[in-house]
Formats: structure tokens, C-alpha cells, sequence
């Protein structure tokens, strides 16, 4: 894949453009994509081919940081879905709008998260921020309480159950089974903080 650097114009603080130098594949970026906080502003300009990654916790964090963060447990990252938050996003661009949910919430059931995010409008779930964010003694640490891709991917399972379409979110060097691959729509490749990020399809 060819590397890309993040454009951070005002309003679009994380976005990606697609490798049109490649054939679309597993392991090749296809689409180009945007990681927006989903406020009024956020809608405007989007390609036609755009996935937009809605994550309402990004509000009040640093835009180049602040996607790292996230997951640190320094803040309830899922504290919008008991806010009067919705997806607002036109009718034409809900289809490609995946909103971040950290799927290891030991705050709220999956009744109360599933529930009101559908009442937000919201049908599509991607596992972001990802506890694939931290690496070495800290991800040992939390694989040891169980805080662990696969129960993200089974949270995302739990999501498809109840009718949402689901994107994971993985680090790049996570190999997936092509079958286990197939039952999302596509993957959030990573290699962690000030690397890019990719779309790659399942």
C-alpha cells in the first residue's frame, strides 16, 4: 500500500484517502474514509466512495491525539450514548456511517447499548477505540481480564445479532481467519499512535 499522510483541514481532523494504485483486496486500503466527532459541520464535502467513522467521543479531545486516547480509561468514551447525541447525518451518507463504540464497556449491558444507539439513529457499529491500541506488558495486563480483541469481535457479534452491520477495527500485524474476515463489512487496519490507519476489505 502506498503511504499516505493525514490531511487535518479545519473541521476534518482524521482523513484518509483511498490507494487507487492497487486492486482492492484483503490487506489493501479501497476506500478512502474520514473520522469525524458527528457534529453539524461534520457532513459537508464527503466523496461519494467515503466511509465516515462517527465517533461522538472525540468531542473536547485533541484531534491529533485524541483518538489514542480514547481508550485510555481516563473518560466514560461511551458517556454519548446517555446524551442527548444522534446521528445526524443526511439520509444519502447514513449507509457508510459506522459509529466508534469501545466494546469492552464495563459500564452498560449490551441491552444499554444496543438499545438507545438504535434509537439515535444509528445501524452501524465499528469497535473504536480498539483495547488494540495498546501493546506489550500493557496489553498483557489487560488480556488477562479478558480485555481482548476477540471479546470485541464477540461484542460485535452480539451487534450483528440484533441487526447492525459491524466493521472491526485491528492492528495490522492481526492475522483473521478469511471466514472469520467475512463477517465484516470491512477492517480498520492500525499500527498504532502517528501511523496511518487503513480500510481494508474482509
Amino acid at each position: 500500500m502506498t503511504e499516505h499522510a493525514y490531511a487535518k483541514p479545519p473541521g476534518v481532523p482524521w482523513r484518509m484517502g483511498a490507494d487507487r494504485t492497487s486492486p482492492a483486496g484483503p490487506g489493501v486500503s479501497s476506500r478512502p474514509f474520514r473520522i469525524v466527532p458527528g457534529i453539524p459541520g461534520d457532513w459537508a464535502d464527503i466523496a461519494a466512495d467515503e466511509i465516515i467513522l462517527v465517533c461522538p467521543w472525540l468531542g473536547g479531545l485533541d484531534p491529533c491525539t485524541g483518538l489514542w486516547l480514547a481508550a485510555l480509561p481516563i473518560h466514560d468514551c461511551n458517556a454519548f450514548i446517555d446524551s442527548d447525541w444522534t446521528l445526524e447525518a443526511p439520509t444519502q451518507l447514513r449507509e457508510r456511517c459506522y459509529v466508534g463504540v469501545f466494546a469492552l464497556d464495563r459500564l452498560r449491558s449490551g441491552q444499554q447499548i444496543f438499545g438507545p444507539l438504535r434509537d439515535k439513529g444509528v445501524a452501524r457499529l465499528i469497535n473504536l477505540p480498539s483495547i488494540g491500541f495498546f501493546d506489550g506488558a500493557t496489553a498483557q495486563t489487560f488480556g488477562r481480564l479478558a480485555f481482548t480483541l476477540d471479546s470485541e469481535i464477540g461484542f460485535l457479534a452480539q451487534a450483528r445479532g440484533l441487526g447492525f452491520d459491524t466493521a472491526l477495527c485491528a492492528r495490522s500485524d492481526v492475522a483473521l481467519a478469511p471466514e472469520r474476515a467475512a463477517q465484516f463489512d470491512f477492517i480498520l487496519r492500525h499500527q498504532g499512535p502517528d501511523r496511518p490507519l487503513r480500510i481494508e476489505d474482509a
